[in-house]
């Protein structure tokens, strides 16, 4: 693993590699910015830079240190993830943090926690997690990754150094797509599009055949259908695959809206699916789209606060159809 590795996000990388190189590091980071674009990759970079054997800013990739931190099995570096199906960090997670940093490197040089979505705290977990910032352990070093900044308490956002992650261009992404994964412009460019700037969200898309997923959930709830909604596959997917496809079918409807208000198939996220957009965007009014998104939206709120999933999504389509 090398800083190199990291796409698009020069200033991250700046800002930790000098914090690196001139010993001033600080003992929480808060990497903020949207899934997907490199916090988590940088976060194991930054890990292993720490405790490379080679001591250098850039860590080397071949050493044993490093080759446990990639492979999530270094004493010294940790991860913690929400769990459940609130999705959510809880105390108990965060009590570990705490008593693990309060003790000394076991084989490596310093210390690291990964707190990954850690805007998805209880406000127990997020309480544990202050005392241990207002009390930071000697060689150690704490790091939250977080897309909702609003969901962090801010004496929790006041003791860490902020570094700031951005959407990517397009083109790098479509660049890299091509480049990683050897497909064709057609597909690089709807999955760049479709990711909002996102790498980790693109790559993610092509594994799961996005195109595929598309087609199917907007056939599913635009097409008017005979009998009832036991058939709707969607009630099988992990709650988290749920919303990240009703987003897939948000980003259709404001295509349709977007066609609607501007006439411009270049300003399309689905542009493969131009004439079936210029088709269909004849049914809807500016307003009965802008209503649909919002009802998708709610929709995903609703199963994200752990509501029914077959009860919201049936209403839903009930409101789309």
């Amino acid at each position: 693993m090398s800083f190199k590795q990291i796409i698009g996000q020069r200033l991250a990388v700046e800002l930790i590699r000098r914090a690196i190189e001139e010993k001033r590091l600080a003992h929480a980071y808060l990497f903020i910015g949207p899934d997907g674009v490199g916090k988590a990759l940088l976060a194991k970079i930054f890990a292993q830079s720490l405790n490379c054997e080679r001591g250098e800013a850039d860590p080397c990739g071949e050493c044993i240190s490093c080759k446990k931190i990639e492979n999530k099995n270094h004493p010294d570096v940790g991860w913690i993830y929400p769990e459940g199906k609130s999705r959510k960090i809880r105390i108990n997670s965060i009590r570990q943090v705490s008593q693990a940093l309060s003790l000394k490197p076991y084989e490596g040089k310093a210390k690291v926690f990964i707190i990954d979505e850690a805007d998805h705290m209880t406000e127990e977990a997020a309480n544990c997690l202050l005392k241990t910032l207002e009390e930071p352990p000697k060689d150690s070093t704490l790091i939250l990754l977080a897309s909702n900044i609003s969901r962090l308490y801010p004496t929790i956002i006041s003791r860490c150094q902020k570094i700031p992650f951005y959407p990517l261009d397009e083109e790098m992404v479509k660049a890299e797509l091509v480049r990683k994964y050897k497909i064709d412009e057609k597909r690089a460019t709807y999955i760049s599009r479709f990711s909002e700037g996102r790498l980790g969200k693109a790559a993610e898309a092509l594994e799961e055949e996005a195109l595929i997923k598309r087609d199917k959930v907007v056939d599913e709830f635009i097409l008017p259908k005979d009998s009832g909604y036991e058939d709707i596959w969607l009630y099988e997917e992990p709650r988290e695959k749920v919303n990240d496809t009703l987003n897939t079918l948000a980003i259709y409807f404001r295509d349709l809206l977007v066609f609607v208000l501007s006439r411009d198939i270049n300003l399309l996220v689905n542009f493969d699916k131009a004439d079936e957009i210029i088709r269909r965007s004849k049914k809807y009014s500016v307003e009965r789209l802008e209503e649909i998104i919002e009802n998708i939206i709610t929709t995903q709120d609703l199963i994200r606060s752990n509501a029914n999933i077959k009860i919201a999504l049936s209403f839903m389509r009930l409101n789309i159809i």
